[in-house]
């Protein structure tokens, strides 16, 4: 009996893993009691007391308030909301221009792949902090405030920034997100619904167009049931800067274009051999039933070249949500510059920071390749179903 255990491949795999997560643990142990008492025989204060002291210190752009009168938490709270909007804004970004790049890659004319070529080598070939340095340079290169450059009267572009128009109460803003998104949840749950009762699988309508129409329509009729009053502050040139609106920063500017243009490349190069993978017949067929080029690379080949794309994109946007941190060299506060910094300097609890910090890396991380793999195992489904 005992022979057949220990001979079974599946046993002795979970034995092997077993010592290995034994190995590590006593190691932690090891190494945070070593700490421990190292730091109590310095005089050095531990633990994450040291949260709900008074910062003291500024940070110049917050989606939520804050002053230096509130505690290191609340500033650890404002640099991972600063980190998770760059994050964000800079996928999205990076996923249009990437995606748009790759596929002119494999285009047929001649002129579109070259320039797309061009355009990938060059931005995926320069350093990213050299983007960066770049693009808040020429942020600051910028009219002044009175020179600003004028978008119909509701965003202005400047040296300080763009300051575009906002609503006047700002709680609108937060239940505006929420009945989007609820609204979208609503259409894909509905056109999931109808195309699982469909004959013949994968022939219904797309799903697009109903989560658009959710997300459209919840936030028109969440409006007009509540009485909701619209009101738009908009931004007014005043003295050396903007009065009303909303300011973006150049640090939350440069960073955002330098992150979204630098990972658009590696998108582009994923997209181009996702599609490239794809076998040739498959043109070969759309081009005999007399299909078009364009109509044929969206409605045939990038659903096809979806799956294989997924889990290396997975790595980008990872690559993105962490070099986020860069944003300490053009001074924008996010989480590494808050916590990871400025904290950090006037506490000196640098261990319980650097934690702080890893431990909400790997957690943003842990998620967004939960999400990403969910999708990827959806599309695998529909691919091979």
């Amino acid at each position: 009996m005992w022979t057949k255990i220990v001979h079974n491949a599946r046993v002795l795999s979970a034995l092997q893993q077993c010592i290995v997560l034994a190995v590590v643990a006593v190691a932690f142990y090891v190494l945070i009691t070593n700490a421990s008492a190292n730091i109590d025989a310095l005089g050095i204060a531990s633990g994450f007391g040291f949260l709900q002291e008074r910062a003291g210190y500024a940070i110049s752009f917050q989606l939520i308030d804050y002053s230096p009168n509130d505690t290191y938490l609340r500033a650890y709270a404002v640099g991972l909301l600063n980190t998770l909007l760059v994050s964000v804004l800079s996928i999205v970004f990076a996923t249009i221009v990437g995606v748009f790049l790759g596929v002119c890659r494999v285009s047929e004319n001649w002129l579109l792949g070259r320039l797309s070529h061009l355009a990938v080598e060059f931005l995926r070939n320069v350093p990213l902090i050299v983007h960066l340095i770049w693009w808040y340079g020429l942020m600051l290169a910028l009219p002044n405030v009175r020179q600003a450059i004028s978008f119909q009267d509701g965003a202005f572009l400047s040296n300080r920034g763009l300051t575009v128009a906002w609503a006047s109460d700002g709680s609108l803003v937060g239940w505006g997100v929420v009945s989007i998104i609820g609204g979208a949840v609503l259409g894909y749950a509905l056109i999931a619904r109808y195309r699982a009762g469909l004959q013949w699988k994968g022939f219904g309508p797309p799903v697009w167009p109903a989560i658009l129409a959710g997300a459209i329509a919840v936030p028109i009729l969440v409006y007009l049931f509540t009485g909701s009053s619209w009101q738009w502050d908009v931004p007014v040139s005043r003295g050396f800067g903007f009065a009303g609106g909303v300011n973006l920063p150049p640090e939350l500017l440069a960073l955002w274009l330098a992150l979204s243009f630098y990972s658009a490349s590696y998108i582009a190069e994923i997209v181009r051999g996702s599609i490239q993978s794809v076998s040739r017949g498959q043109y070969e067929a759309a081009s005999a039933l007399g299909f078009s080029e364009m109509p044929t690379m969206l409605r045939l080949i990038v659903p096809q070249a979806i799956y294989p794309m997924v889990p290396q994109v997975t790595s980008t946007y990872l690559n993105i949500i962490k070099n986020s941190s860069l944003g300490v060299v053009v001074g924008y506060m996010e989480l590494v510059s808050a916590t990871g910094g400025t904290t950090l300097n006037q506490t000196g609890q640098a261990i319980e920071c650097i934690a702080l910090v890893m431990a909400t890396y790997c957690a943003i991380s842990l998620i967004t390749s939960l999400l990403m793999n969910i999708y990827n195992y959806r599309i695998s489904l529909r691919t091979h179903g």
